[in-house]
């Protein structure tokens, strides 16, 4: 499918609320310094558009920079990152948006291990999805240690730990793995998904939870992914991956096989949950459905195994419908998107090849039509941000790599 006509050029400034700085959360790629938080200026008509004008090092080398919040807080100075294989949190102070600092590191909320997903509550506070628990795994062959089922921690704006729960549910015998949070407004209810990031089992569930206490409500199976022809996509429904909260109050969430669902009556006790779509994929694979953006009436995926990003009308989340597709090469597999609110931009990160690379797209909010900044090429002809480079603010420490970036005023 096509792109639809070129959004307005960086130099020409799309909107005086666009943004002006992007944090790109990166690792060292030797390992050898310290992982670091870089700010790239993205103000619509800077002479410095695309350049890196700070970097903050976090004193550790090899976190596995991964996941940030999905977007940066309105309401705390403090935004929070994580660095998967030292199982810690990395809260950044924002207060100076050009250059934020570290402000403090915090370990795993015992028992449970592996924070990785952070979505910030209407009141300031965090969940934060932890995805192994204490014991061995239930599922014989399983080699995790520990391999149980993993736990939710609530934490106030400061990082303080408020309470911890098990996602256990005595019915599934197969580790559960919080990885992300949708909230129900107006509801003591939010959803939950459950996926893995290297463990060898995870439960293919969604959970409803309440929201005052964290209680499980409902776990539900996903069902069998189904292409418009009726035939299952065989490995479609796995890893339950991003839940979004849509205008008619209903929860529309993809898997990471990409399939597509919709949960129905989750504030009440008999939640329903059903599949309303799938992106055909090669079969027997993954098909790398990452993180997506909702802009207006389009849900916007990355496809990473399609090297794609795929716009989706959801404004009847019972009928999905693919309106634009847009590839990157074939070096690039799109994984992580996160919005300007200020103006058409998406940021996209990728995973599994590409992390070198920072791309950025331009979504027409009135049709859902996809297409790439040009004005961000590398000297090689190379859409995006290079990460490619021997010299940082903070010094020279050599080539970086990136999966999480997010825009900031």
């Amino acid at each position: 499918m096509g792109c639809g006509a070129a959004a307005s050029d960086p130099g020409t400034g799309p909107s005086p609320t666009a943004a002006r700085y992007l944090y790109v959360w990166a690792g060292d790629k030797d390992e050898r310094a310290s992982d670091f938080l870089a700010t790239v200026d993205v103000s619509p008509g800077s002479p410095r558009y695309g350049d890196i004008i700070a970097s903050e090092p976090v004193g550790m080398a090899g976190t596995l920079p991964h996941h940030m919040e999905y977007e940066v807080p309105a309401s705390s100075h403090l935004l929070f990152a994580n660095g998967h294989h030292h199982e810690q949190l990395f809260l950044f102070d924002i207060r100076d948006p050009a250059r934020p600092r570290l402000s403090r590191t915090l370990g795993a909320a015992a028992p449970y291990r592996f924070p990785h997903d952070i979505v910030r509550l209407p009141n300031g506070n965090v969940l934060v999805g932890h995805l192994r628990g204490p014991g061995a795994s239930p599922v014989p062959g399983d080699t995790n240690q520990p391999g149980g089922h993993g736990g939710i921690a609530e934490l106030d704006p400061d990082g303080r730990v408020l309470r911890v729960v098990g996602a256990g549910d005595s019915t599934v015998h197969v580790p559960i793995r919080p990885y992300s949070f949708a909230i129900l407004p107006g509801t003591d209810r939010m959803l939950m998904t459950s996926a893995p990031m290297m463990e060898d089992t995870t439960a293919d569930v969604v959970q409803i939870r309440r929201l005052s206490d964290l209680g499980l409500v409902r776990t539900l199976e996903v069902p069998p992914a189904r292409l418009p022809n009726g035939s299952v996509q065989p490995r479609g429904h796995q890893y339950p991956f991003e839940p979004r909260v849509m205008a008619d109050g209903t929860v529309l969430l993809n898997t990471y096989g990409c399939g597509f669902y919709q949960v129905t009556g989750a504030a009440g006790d008999a939640p329903r949950i059903r599949n309303v779509y799938t992106i055909e994929v090669p079969p027997e694979r993954l098909g790398m459905c990452g993180i997506p953006v909702v802009v207006g009436d389009y849900w916007i995926m990355a496809v990473g195994l399609l090297n794609a990003l795929i716009a989706l009308d959801v404004s009847d989340p019972t009928r999905p419908r693919e309106v634009a597709r847009l590839m990157a090469d074939t070096t690039f597999r799109p994984h992580w998107l996160a919005r300007d609110p200020g103006s058409d931009r998406v940021v996209v990160g990728a995973q599994d090849g590409g992390e070198d690379r920072i791309l950025m797209a331009r979504v027409d909010a009135r049709t859902g039509q996809l297409e790439w900044d040009e004005s961000l090429r590398l000297d090689n002809g190379q859409l995006g941000i290079s990460l490619k480079r021997e010299e940082w603010p903070h010094g020279a420490t050599g080539e970086a790599f990136a999966h999480a970036a997010l825009f900031s005023r």
